[in-house]
């Protein structure tokens, strides 16, 4: 009998083991499930961010260019006539 005893105990021991085995087998599965759908929620973020920063970009260099051509007349060759310039001198205390 004692044989049995032990046998069963053996039997027992093994049958929760393979049960905690397939618990952790099953969480383990599911904490890869869940780590996949992260990334892919990640790289989804990160092409908006891509995106976003592209469309700023490209509105601030045509803000800036609009901005730098409205700040400086560019007049190559132009037509006009001479522009005079007065120069005025002061006159000093000590003349």
């Amino acid at each position: 009998m004692p044989n049995w005893k032990m046998t069963d105990q053996i039997n027992q021991k093994d049958a929760n083991q393979d049960q905690q085995i397939a618990l952790l087998t099953h969480r383990i599965e599911d904490a890869e499930k869940t780590q996949e759908e992260l990334r892919d929620r990640v790289r989804k973020l990160e092409k908006w961010v891509w995106s976003a920063a592209a469309v700023l970009s490209a509105a601030i260099t045509i803000i800036g260019i609009a901005t730098a051509a409205d700040a400086k007349e560019i007049n190559y060759g132009s037509n006009d006539t001479a522009k005079q310039e007065v120069l005025l001198q002061l006159q000093s205390h000590g003349d």
